[in-house]
């Protein structure tokens, strides 16, 4: 199913015109609450951890699953805001820190990445394990929700009976596409640069840890994905190099084997991953994805309302309204 506006329509705030207008006012000033959280440590199967944080709600109320973007956190402006409109309904929520996303080196060679839904499913077991939920839900933002729908795709069948829906938000569908897209003009001077100001860090650090599973000076002078991940993401990870990466990775390839009920919100004009490259025919073919597509936005943007100091949360609602009631809500 696949909608092109709504009832509802995204309107950008007439004073943060512009695809990157949006996606730079939101990462620095989406309204956030205050929300009293819970971190819980878990220590995963390979003997690794994953910060989780916790949001308390009602016992018979829902449980959302939620995933960062690319070096975000739990602490995310997107996140928290998300999770402020959870608390108003009394939702449950746990807000997941990849591994070295939570202020803290993961202990292991390997590092997280756009395809590593490992750890999807070992959060879902160990919440399931641990109590019983009435729905649990997904939301993944950016390659959060590229994890998401690659999780989706993999479990197919198997995971209508875990999970109730699931949301993504900003998704890179093709990596490849993306980091091409990325490396180039203001999206390499701008996003790129600084993505990679706090990614080379963590891979120097792993060096530390684990002296010559890198070497350091090709690590100091990357300035592109392509190099970062054919230095540092595919050999940690253990890709034979950033094309067989982005290719195992990429959700689009999983898309035709989801059989939950998933709501696509993506922009037309992301500069991360512009609406043209979105995989339109995997979507009119699927009886459970609905693409809700807004010509501007940016990347995790979707800024609106009349000033700065009082936005309307168009996202977080359209969020909320699929959520909670299916399809036909959206708007």
């Amino acid at each position: 199913m696949f909608f092109k506006s709504t009832a509802q329509p995204f309107r950008p705030a007439w004073w943060c015109p512009g695809a990157h207008a949006q996606t730079i006012f939101a990462r620095f000033f989406r309204p956030v609450p205050r929300l009293a959280l819970s971190r819980q440590r878990l220590e995963t199967p390979d003997h690794d951890f994953l910060d989780v944080d916790i949001l308390e709600g009602k016992q018979t109320a829902p449980l959302a699953i939620i995933l960062h973007g690319l070096e975000g956190s739990s602490q995310a402006p997107y996140v928290q805001s998300l999770l402020g409109q959870m608390w108003e309904k009394g939702w449950q929520a746990a807000a997941v820190n990849f591994r070295s996303c939570s202020g803290e080196l993961n202990r292991l060679k390997k590092t997280y990445h756009s395809g590593q839904t490992d750890d999807l499913d070992f959060i879902l077991d160990h919440f399931r394990k641990n109590k019983v939920f009435e729905k649990i839900v997904l939301v993944g933002f950016s390659i959060g929700g590229n994890i998401v729908l690659k999780w989706l795709g993999e479990q197919a069948a198997q995971a209508a009976h875990q999970i109730h829906k699931a949301v993504a938000i900003s998704v890179p569908y093709d990596l490849a596409q993306s980091a091409q897209l990325m490396d180039q003009g203001f999206n390499r001077e701008v996003y790129t640069r600084k993505l990679l100001s706090t990614l080379k860090p963590k891979a120097l650090a792993k060096e530390k840890q684990f002296p010559g599973i890198l070497d350091p000076l090709k690590v100091k002078r990357c300035k592109t994905f392509r190099v970062f991940d054919s230095e540092v993401t595919a050999p940690v990870n253990g890709f034979r190099d950033a094309l067989d990466y982005w290719t195992q990775s990429s959700s689009a390839r999983y898309l035709k084997q989801i059989c939950v009920p998933v709501l696509l919100i993506h922009a037309e004009d992301d500069p991360f991953f512009p609406g043209k490259y979105l995989p339109y025919e995997q979507i009119r073919s699927s009886d459970y994805l609905h693409a809700l597509v807004a010509p501007r936005g940016g990347h995790l943007g979707f800024v609106a309302g009349p000033w700065p100091w009082k936005q309307e949360l168009w996202l977080e609602k359209r969020v909320m309204n699929f959520l909670s009631e299916g399809p036909g809500a959206i708007s």
